[in-house]
């Protein structure tokens, strides 16, 4: 009987062969393992690298860690625990959004977009905005969605009614001004602010307004109109870098007399004004009037805080404002009253 056969070799031949060759690997395989040994007990650069790389993943582990406490501490932030003497006659407002032209005093119909733009400012802050013009009609309803805030974590939504605010603002009960506050919180929406230290530290980048709608349900069911804003925006709130806004004097002055509500916004800021050129001022509230009309302007809106007690004098000499505050125990700002035609 013929033996099957492969490559003209019979089986018995075949595994003669491979028992062969496992026998030559077998005797190969001290040597490998000697060579493997010298090789491995010379460099220890292995274990050296194998530790700073664990190292590096720990440093970054811990890394995340602070990141997710610090984005959770922000989001859990309630704005009245930072500045307890907040109240609805008192607000809170960043020195850098006030000592800036960030809210501009134009009062035109026409408003300027503008790309990442670096905003005039006066405090120790670089200040780039993106966005459509915000003038002070923004900065009102700003301040108002803010103080509905204050005493409930930054993170969580506040609803309230169009009549609300309105009332709150002190504006005419109509529907135009139901509309006027609708179209700033969606310009303070589509805004991309970034605020930077001097140092180049960032102090925050985002929107004034994370997100917005006119028809949500609160806890109650009730339809509302929401505002949510972005949580890192509280770290702008430092005890010592926010001022108390005396909301009154505000509604006073009124929404028209718009230099007058920069410059009182602005010399709130300030314990003891100290002078400042007509141009600098010009140059910080991005007014678009010639100067000489400007010029006349300032002197107007000056008066107007004088006659309204929160300027105890001011002095224009040289084109140098020099400005005295009346002391906050000698203002009194008396609640608006609306009078009814007889």
């Amino acid at each position: 009987m013929l033996l099957p056969t492969i490559n003209n070799l019979d089986i018995p031949t075949l595994e003669s062969l491979v028992a062969k060759q496992r026998g030559v690997g077998r005797r190969s395989v001290p040597k490998i393992a000697i060579a493997h040994e010298v090789l491995d007990a010379e460099p220890a650069s292995k274990p050296t690298s194998t530790r700073v790389s664990r190292a590096a993943e720990v440093l970054r582990e811990k890394t995340n860690e602070a990141l997710q406490r610090t984005k959770s501490q922000l989001e859990q932030r309630v704005l009245q625990g930072v500045l307890p003497l907040w109240d609805d006659d008192n607000r809170g407002i960043p020195n850098p959004l006030v000592r800036s032209g960030l809210f501009t005093v134009g009062n035109s119909d026409k408003r300027e977009y503008v790309p990442d733009m670096v905003i005039a400012s006066l405090s120790n802050y670089e200040i780039r905005y993106t966005g459509s013009e915000l003038r002070q009609d923004d900065l009102s309803v700003w301040l108002s969605l803010i103080n509905l805030a204050r005493k409930k974590p930054i993170s969580e939504a506040i609803y309230f009614t169009g009549y609300q605010v309105v009332k709150d603002l002190g504006w005419r009960m109509h529907s135009e001004s139901y509309k006027r506050v609708q179209d700033c919180i969606e310009r303070l929406k589509v805004t991309g602010l970034k605020i930077t230290t001097r140092g180049h530290e960032s102090a925050y980048s985002g929107s004034l307004i994370r997100d917005y709608g006119w028809t949500e349900r609160d806890d109650a069911g009730n339809i509302k109109w929401m505002v949510r804003f972005e949580p890192r925006i509280s770290a702008l709130f430092m005890e010592d870098t926010t001022t108390l806004l005396e909301w009154e004097m505000r509604k006073i002055i009124g929404p028209r007399s718009t230099l007058a509500l920069w410059l009182l916004s602005f010399y709130s800021t300030h314990r003891d004004p100290e002078p400042n050129s007509l141009g600098k001022i010009y140059e910080l509230c991005r007014s678009r009037d010639t100067l000489s009309s400007f010029r006349r302007n300032v002197r107007n809106a000056l008066a107007k805080l004088v006659e309204k007690k929160f300027l105890k004098s001011f002095n224009m000499d040289n084109d140098m404002l020099q400005v005295e505050k009346l002391k906050a125990d000698k203002r009194s700002t008396q609640k608006l009253i609306r009078t009814k035609k007889a």
